[in-house]
């Protein structure tokens, strides 16, 4: 299904993608995206934009990604945003780019307090969600991998 016709159609939830890729139960699934959380004042004054060119932290995952738990691994799809209508409204995209032990993979809160670590079997990228005002789906992957709620 296009992503124009995913939004036409109403939002598929990120979990049903995954669970229809995997054909495996899904836990818990989310939107991120490679980068730091930009800040206020940088998306006013547009350096905000500089983000946006910078080369990606690690060539494992894209820039914008979905992360899927499941009882045993934590999955990686391309992930694309295809526009605010809804919460959470993403188009997963390609084939399955990773998969780690569950042990593996965690969630923290980085030090500037607003973006994350993402640690994949000891590689670590820093990660924020792209839809800042927050979506159910999101929220709960990061509650799942790190015990922080964005609540």
């Amino acid at each position: 299904m296009s992503a124009l016709a995913e939004v036409a159609f109403g939002p598929r939830t990120i979990r049903a993608q995954v669970e229809e890729r995997i054909e495996q139960e899904v836990i818990a699934a989310g939107h991120l995206r490679q980068g730091r959380t930009p800040s206020m004042a940088s998306m006013i004054t547009g350096t905000a934009l500089i983000e946006l060119f910078r080369p990606r932290q690690t060539k494992t995952l894209p820039k914008s990604f979905v992360l899927a738990v499941t009882p045993a691994r934590v999955v990686a799809f391309a992930g694309t945003d295809v526009g605010e209508a809804y919460e959470d409204t993403v188009v997963v995209r390609g084939e399955e780019l990773g998969s780690w032990p569950r042990g593996e993979v965690s969630l923290d809160p980085a030090s500037d307090g607003r973006s994350l670590v993402l640690t994949l079997a000891g590689e670590q990228i820093a990660v924020f969600p792209p839809n800042l005002r927050g979506g159910s789906e999101t929220d709960e992957l990061i509650e799942l991998l790190s015990g922080y709620s964005r609540r």
